[in-house]
């Protein structure tokens, strides 16, 4: 296929060459691109949603239903917009169905950063139909999977390697995020933490450039000002600390409750509904649209309940059904097929539980703790946190869409603690889960079931370096200077590996003039901490050094013998990894 723009990036590289630009700057005009795009794209999703949603609840037989049947009509409206999904889904892009970010997960761990172009379309219009429809879902996890996609689409044009590719879909989704929820940090942070796994400075200017813009943009066409505008609140005495850490804690139970929930509908629906695929979504929606009925906060394009909990005091029992109503109805939504993301219900699930938990403290405490409103805040953290595992992301994202530094402390401990516990509780993430049960599991932007199936023993070096004994400090010194590895083995008379010398255990000996020239490798090395066996797998060989502080580690017949066998590096192991991975994405 004939690609349009290779004169493009012909005439950006020859300009980079004589100019002696970095080449980091072609990065970032790409980055900049993208950044415009998603912003548009942003905006234009705002469009869609509240358009359908103007047609569905504001428009749609008023001038010929009653008010009275037009209420029980709305019943509906979330199956119709599930039918349109459905039958988009099913005849033209099955990638679009769910809530979006762990299909962005596969694609950069699995298939190099490629998505399909369509999926930025289809997005749009199956979250806006799903959202504005009353589906209860957020904008977040759909515009996070149109930045990608443009990332991904981009990077096609200009032909890119998978290694940009991969920055390049984190830049869409930073842009996304960013410009959803007006939260550039939080949509830089949440792409480094979650999607990519990659801290470099080269991936992290271009993720920036492309959140910044895209934050512009939004702050032009849709909404400078934060979504929450609230009260600024206070923490009362520092004895409410410990409450706000009991707080995550319990937050951690209610958001692998609510993780486990969504997945339990979904396999109901996946497995139990014998039905067309294309009308599952319609069913899902039928049962939000019941849900609805009764507790109209629970609709998709509603945040008056979560605005509510955080500026006023709800009974305690309304909060309590609220809670379980929001679980159910996303479940219904996203679980049948709908598309829409989980930011958005699991701020509401998090506002209605803090303000439960503050209005539990205040019946025993009357006066002496913060205002309720405070606790909702901190508790949309919490849940936040608990379902996605990532703390500082969360922690980001609910400064940026609140401003309220004041309430920063507490909101530290209950991210976090929230996230331990639910990470002990259940490993997968609300993200993950997805990709643990129908594909493969990912963590920081790397697939671990490659990991875990390729074996270290076609990658043990038999000739690298190792020390003798019985060698002197001067012999041990040479082969240090002369070799640019940093960790060698110690090896006794009979090949069986006895330790390890490293430059942590030469260091402080090159002062020591007069006792150096005396000592042997025996006496100057440490004891190994972990090594390798043949059959030992890239997951287990990595996990060791990542412990062990090590670049490579001795490989050893088995435990029993010791018999020494070679090396096996981080740099080979993540190089063989790199080529599997490519040759998997072109299979693909």
């Amino acid at each position: 296929m004939k690609n349009y723009f290779r004169p493009l990036q012909i005439k950006a590289f020859r300009f980079l060459y004589r100019t002696d630009i970095p080449s980091e700057f072609y990065l970032l005009l790409l980055a900049f691109i993208i950044g415009i795009l998603t912003g548009f794209g942003a905006y234009l999703l705002n469009i869609i949603v509240n358009e359908i949603h103007w047609f569905f609840y504001e428009q749609s037989g008023k001038e010929f239903i009653s008010p009275y049947w037009m209420n029980y009509l709305r019943i509906i409206f979330p199956a119709i917009g599930g039918l349109f999904v459905g039958l988009m889904v099913y005849y033209l892009s099955p990638e679009v169905k769910g809530h979006g970010i762990p299909s962005v997960m596969e694609a950069v761990a699995n298939k190099g950063g490629y998505i399909r172009r369509r999926v930025s379309i289809l997005t749009s219009l199956n979250s806006g139909m799903t959202i504005g429809s009353g589906g209860s879902a957020g904008k977040e996890g759909p515009i996070v999977q149109i930045g990608a996609a443009i990332g991904s689409s981009v990077g096609q044009m200009f032909h890119v390697s998978q290694r940009r590719m991969k920055i390049l879909v984190g830049c869409g989704t930073a842009a996304g995020l960013a410009a959803v929820f007006n939260a550039p940090v939080a949509g830089v942070v949440f792409t480094i933490e979650l999607i990519l796994g990659d801290y470099s400075l080269k991936a992290f200017t271009p993720i920036v450039v492309s959140s910044v813009v895209a934050t512009a943009i939004s702050n032009y066409f849709i909404d400078p000002n934060p979504i929450f505008q609230i009260p600024v609140y206070t923490i009362q005495t520092p004895w409410e600390f410990p409450l706000f850490l009991l707080m995550g804690m319990i937050g951690g139970v209610v958001s692998v409750f609510f993780i486990r929930s969504l997945y339990k509908i979904e396999d109901i629906f996946e497995e139990k509904i014998k039905l067309p695929n294309y009308f599952k979504p319609a069913l899902g929606g039928l049962l939000t649209g019941v849900i609805a009925f009764w507790f109209p906060e629970v609709y998709g394009f509603n945040d008056f309940a979560t605005h509510n909990a955080l500026i006023s005091e709800p009974s305690m029992l309304i909060l309590l059904v609220l809670i379980l109503a929001k679980i159910l109805a996303t479940s219904f939504t996203l679980g049948s097929g709908g598309t829409g993301g989980l930011f958005t219900p699991s701020l509401f699930i998090g506002a209605m539980f803090g303000a439960l938990f503050g209005e539990v403290l205040r019946a025993f405490f009357p006066g002496l703790i913060a205002p309720v409103g405070a606790y909702a805040l901190v508790g949309m953290g919490v849940i936040v946190a608990g379902t996605i595992h990532a703390p500082l992301s969360a922690l980001l994202i609910i400064f940026e869409v609140t401003r309220d530094y004041n309430i920063i402390l507490p909101l530290m401990l209950g991210t976090v603690s929230s996230t331990l516990i639910a990470r002990w509780i259940e490993k997968e993430s609300i993200y993950t889960m997805k990709l643990s049960l129908f594909t493969s599991r990912i963590e920081h932007g790397v697939n671990i079931d490659i990991l875990q199936n390729m074996k270290i023993k076609s990658m043990i070096n038999t000739d690298a370096p190792y020390i003798k004994a019985n060698a002197s400090f001067t012999e041990v010194l040479n082969i240090f200077i002369n070799s640019k590895s940093t960790t060698f083995p110690v090896v006794d008379h009979n090949e069986k590996l006895i330790g390890i010398i490293t430059m942590r255990d030469i260091r402080p000996l090159l002062q020591e003039r007069d006792l150096a020239p005396l000592l042997l490798a025996m006496d100057i090395m440490s004891e190994n901490v972990f090594v390798l066996q043949p059959d030992d797998s890239f997951d287990q060989a990595l996990r060791k050094m990542e412990i062990d502080d090590n670049d490579s580690l001795p490989v050893v017949r088995d435990t029993k013998s010791m018999r020494y066998l070679g090396v096996v590096t981080k740099d080979q192991i993540l190089k063989q990894y790199t080529k599997k991975d490519l040759i998997l994405t072109q299979i693909d």
